[in-house]
């Protein structure tokens, strides 16, 4: 069995395994360096394992794959599977210094007295010494483990394969690739019954898994991506990544999130790992690997003006130390991993530092600069090594630099230009990169001044667009806000005022005033700036979803999400900034609002991993906070804990204040809905933001949490209250998807009959389904009607609305009991069950579901439903199962009761909803 996957890098077989002991700045970690990480992402090579062990030809498992990728710790986890199958196990560890010596890898399997002159004899003892314990059944060969076959000495190769022939022995090899020839590896090869299995390294997703697993929560998705990208999935690598950030306190926990606040640096261990394998190499090429460790990555031609032959890049590529790949197209050199230049660049002495960068950056401008991103090179090398920088090479690159939104690096460039010769388009730049970094103030003024030197109609649009996005999002004031965009109007036309009221109508549409913007934006397709008819756009697909109107929204952030997509390569310095990915925020809000949240999730977390790629922050946080809201709606509160944790912990380490509230509202409401009312009290403690300021979105949800707070704590009536209350305001804004969420959990919380009249009127003004499921939810548990509620619950359950599905299936079953209907109460506690399931195992304490409704089947009678809805009739299973017809109909017919079903076509879809 192979894997296409495949590891590189500064790995070393030995220590391959646990890491032993962490710590971080805020808490100890013990399972991160001082135990054993976990066994994880390996369940398809241990079934290989198994079904070889099971395998009467069996003898030899080779188990190959690159240093570090955690050969040993599989063949570890091989042994223990063996043992507790029954077998002997051993293990070897071939080694160097033990295959000089004959049967010095074996020797310590061996009786003291067993003659090594004498092979024959020497086979004997062997045999005996390892013969299984008598047992019943086909004997269990002893499972010996070998550590690096390839080192083993020749004497214990030809014993252990004699061994392995007389089915004495089943031997676990573990063999380092590349593969060097070795006698032993292929004589084993080619054993009847000997099976390859090769390890790859761990891709993102278990890399991801792997790290939450050893850190025990949530960690930040930008941070799995750069250990990923670090690792290249090297379990050896990964571990000591992992240990060395903790130790260095560059990894830690914040807000119920783990996060890299630095670079990561790696252990000692690591280091010396990479130093040998870079030793021995001459000179000439050292110095290639410097050039490219400060400057990557560069074309042949780049190398070769350097003076570097074309025989040493070849020889340190066949090494495994560079790659030679094609960047569009050109073909270009890189290291071949990032810990190759980590290392290297601390190792280069400062002056020779800068003379490199002025020798790259003079033959860069000897060429022309001619490409695109030459721009940036020039003048980062530049200003590395120490030369004066003009704006006319500053702004170019700050361009490119804000092109790939590399923020930092714009900042970098540009805030040290001094102000009698900051241009407009400099202190732009300037101002949008010191927002997309948090630094909300210094963004403020810059964009100021930008303002009074914005002549033309499209920079006074520009400049209001960016500044009043800063004053909204970065300084929270929305007085202000509103101010600078109405200055900004009386300097411009009626087109230019036109796109100023649409900017206005964004931020009155988040203070809650939806047919204000729905006026606003009524025209929005007809903006002749595709850019700025776009950012229209999704303002009203957003104002369609409050509204009610889902279908229209979903449809119109669709067109806009996929063609901003189209055209994300287009971007320039004078349009507003965004990404690509920040259409999906509202493309996540309308598939949420419609019911549709399975297609929410898809879109959301894709365009949350382009988010991360791309560094783009307030997509980030804002994906992630509308994520949790789908899946808080769904009733998943553990993946709404770790969304609306990832989203407030970007937010408040980067300072995005209205983020802050809206998804430490959510969060709190997770934890109120799960009963923990004393962390949901403290969470809207932390997160509130003066009232005048927060987006009514927020001021919706904080709501919603203080109500669940009131009902874990027993107070029903003070719960309804709340939510009645503020469903009034989100009706009074024009907001009718949050009005119908909070009825309906009105409804929820006992007040069905004062709510159901408005949510049927919510359901035949809007067109989302799941408006109309919870007038149905509403209207069923008003009239304490088990059939509608058991209708409701299959309605939920097609939309995804899982725990308020559940919650009305075990509401239908207790009726139906109580009416004497065990059957159909059967069915519903089944349906309540299996929707429960899906909850996961954080769930909605409070109202407490009616979960004891669901009586389980015994093992007999399981059986016996199975086989009935396999097709086979009481006489046929009373035969196969050696019981009576009349004992298997019993057992049926009390299958039926628990199932709620009536008959045998019946049983396997009730079947498939009960496991």
């Amino acid at each position: 069995m192979t894997s296409p996957r495949s590891s590189s890098g500064p790995h070393n077989e030995a220590g391959e395994g646990p890491a032993t002991g962490a710590r971080d700045g805020a808490c100890a970690l013990p399972g991160a360096r001082r135990h054993r990480w976990p066994f994880a992402c390996r369940a398809e090579e241990l079934a290989a394992f198994r079904s070889h062990l099971d395998s009467a030809e069996a003898c030899a498992l080779l188990l190959y794959g690159p240093a570090g990728v955690g050969k040993s710790r599989l063949a570890e986890e091989f042994l223990r599977h063996a043992a507790r199958a029954g077998h002997r196990t051993e293990r070897v560890v071939a080694t160097a210094a033990t295959a000089a010596l004959p049967l010095g890898a074996l020797g310590h399997l061996l009786p003291p007295d067993a003659p090594a002159h004498d092979p024959v004899r020497t086979f004997h003892a062997a045999a005996e010494a390892l013969a299984p314990p008598p047992a019943t059944g086909r004997p269990r060969p002893t499972v010996v483990l070998v550590d690096d076959l390839p080192l083993l000495d020749n004497a214990s190769a030809v014993l252990l394969g004699h061994l392995v022939r007389t089915g004495v022995v089943t031997l676990v090899g573990t063999v380092r690739t590349p593969v060097p020839p070795s006698d032993v590896v292929e004589s084993f090869e080619h054993e009847e019954g000997s099976h390859r299995l090769d390890l790859a390294a761990f891709d993102a997703a278990e890399t991801a898994e792997l790290v939450r697993g050893v850190l025990g929560g949530p960690v930040e998705h930008a941070t799995l991506r750069t250990l990923s990208h670090a690792s290249r999935g090297n379990a050896l690598v990964l571990r000591e990544l992992v240990a060395g950030a903790l130790d260095s306190a560059e990894l830690v926990r914040e807000n119920g999130l783990w996060h890299l606040t630095g670079p990561l640096a790696g252990t000692s261990r690591l280091t010396e790992i990479v130093r040998s394998r870079l030793a021995g190499l001459d000179a000439r090429r050292l110095r290639v690997l410097e050039l490219l460790a400060l400057c990557e990555p560069l074309s042949p031609d780049a190398l070769a003006h350097g003076g570097h032959r074309p025989e040493d890049v070849e020889a340190l590529e066949e090494d495994g130390l560079i790659r030679v790949r094609m960047d569009r197209r050109r073909v270009v050199c890189v290291l071949d991993h990032p810990l190759y230049g980590q290392v290297l660049r601390r190792g280069i002495a400062a002056p020779r530092r800068r003379a490199i960068y002025r020798d790259q950056a003079a033959h860069l401008a000897e060429l022309g600069a001619r490409r695109r991103e030459d721009a940036l090179r020039l003048a980062t090398w530049r200003l590395a090594a120490g030369l004066p920088v003009g704006l006319e090479t500053l702004l170019p690159a700050a361009r490119m630099a804000r092109h790939v939104r590399d923020y930092p690096k714009v900042v970098e460039l540009l805030a040290d230009v001094p102000r009698n010769e900051a241009v407009l388009e400099v202190l732009l730049l300037r101002g949008e990169a010191y927002h997309h970094t948090g630094r909300w103030a210094e963004a403020e003024d810059s964009l100021s001044a930008a303002e009074r030197l914005a002549t033309s109609h499209e920079d006074i649009v520009t400049v209001a667009m960016e500044r009043t996005q800063n004053l909204y999002w970065g300084l929270g004031d929305t007085a202000r806000t509103l101010e600078v965009n109405a200055r900004a109007a009386t300097r411009l036309d009626a087109g230019g005022r036109r796109f100023l009221r649409v900017n206005e109508a964004a931020y009155r549409l988040n203070a809650g005033g939806v047919p204000d913007a729905l006026r606003l934006l009524a025209d929005a397709e007809d903006i002749a700036v595709p850019r700025l008819r776009l950012w229209a756009q999704l303002q009203r697909s957003l104002a369609l979803g409050y509204a009610g109107r889902t279908g229209e929204a979903v449809e119109l952030a669709r067109d806009v999400h996929e063609e901003l997509v189209a055209a994300e390569g287009e971007q320039r310095p004078g349009s507003p900034s965004s990404h690509a990915s920040g259409p999906a925020i509202y493309r996540v809000a309308a598939l949420t609002d419609a019911g549709r949240g399975g297609e929410a999730r898809t879109v959301g977390r894709a365009a949350f991993a382009q988010a991360v790629a791309a560094r783009a922050l307030a997509p980030q946080i804002w994906i992630a906070a509308h994520l949790g809201r789908c899946e808080l709606l769904a009733g998943h509160l553990g993946a709404a804990h770790d969304w609306f944790t990832e989203s407030l912990g970007l937010a408040r380490g980067h300072g995005f204040r209205r983020a802050v509230v809206f998804a430490g509202a959510g969060l709190a409401a997770v934890h109120a809905q799960a009963g923990r009312a004393d962390r949901a009290e403290r969470e809207l403690a932390a997160t509130g933001g003066p009232d005048g300021e927060r987006q009514q979105a927020s001021w919706l949800i904080r709501q919603l949490a203080l109500a669940w707070q009131h009902a874990a704590r027993g107070a029903r009536p003070a719960a309804q209250r709340a939510l009645l209350a503020a469903a009034a305001r989100a009706r009074a804004t024009g907001m009718a998807s949050y009005e119908g969420w909070l009825l309906a959990d009105a409804a929820r919380l006992g007040a069905a009959p004062e709510v159901r009249t408005r949510l049927a009127e919510l359901a035949a003004d809007g067109d989302s389904p799941l408006a109309g499921a919870r007038a149905e939810l509403a209207a069923g548990l008003a009239d304490e009607d088990h059939r509608a509620l058991r209708a409701a619950a299959e309605r939920c359950a097609r939309l995804g609305a899982d725990m308020t599905g559940a919650e009305a299936a075990g509401e239908a079953s207790a009726l139906a009991a109580r009416a004497g209907e065990s059957r159909t109460a059967a069915a519903a506690a089944v349906l309540s069950r299996r929707l429960l399931d899906r909850c996961g195992t954080d769930r909605v304490s409070a109202p407490l579901p009616h979960r004891d409704q669901a009586r389980p089947l015994t093992g007999r009678e399981r059986d016996v439903a199975q086989l009935a809805a396999g097709g086979l009739s009481s006489q046929e299973i009373a035969a196969r199962l050696v019981l009576s017809v009349r004992t298997v109909d019993n057992h049926l017919q009390r299958a039926y009761a628990k199932l709620g079903v009536s008959a045998r076509g019946e049983l396997d879809r009730a079947l498939g909803e009960w496991e």
